[in-house]
């Protein structure tokens, strides 16, 4: 698919200043999914067959309290900004590059797909 359709379906879902559920990254760092809270229902970004995962947390943010103890109301990211671009990498391989950034927050990820669903 092509980035500009992603990008756009991104935008489409609204997500500036959306209230983030949960981000996991699992299977090695092979798949990432965030979930965020969107009036219409929960907005859904899957990650998949991921190469560079790259969580960046602030350092001068405070972590009195660890974020699994944590309220729903209480979680302190809410995303900001999204972006997807194409890169090419060896043996000209094309992944997409997603800049997430939900402060404290950045998260940058090198993936072959990109799957956005509303639930």
């Amino acid at each position: 698919m092509d980035k500009n359709i992603i990008q756009q379906t991104i935008n489409e879902l609204y997500y500036w200043d959306a209230a983030v559920k949960s981000l996991e990254c699992n299977c090695f760092a092979d798949e990432v999914t965030l979930v965020y809270a969107n009036e219409d229902g929960d907005v859904t970004y899957r990650f998949i067959n991921c190469y560079k995962v790259v969580f960046d947390h602030y350092i001068g943010y405070a972590k009195n309290i660890p974020v699994r103890k944590l309220s729903f109301a209480q979680i302190p990211y809410f995303l900001q900004n999204v972006e997807i671009s194409e890169i090419e990498i060896e043996q000209e391989q094309k992944l997409y590059s997603c800049k997430l950034l939900l402060p404290p927050l950045e998260v940058i990820i090198w993936c072959k797909d990109i799957m956005v669903s509303r639930s």
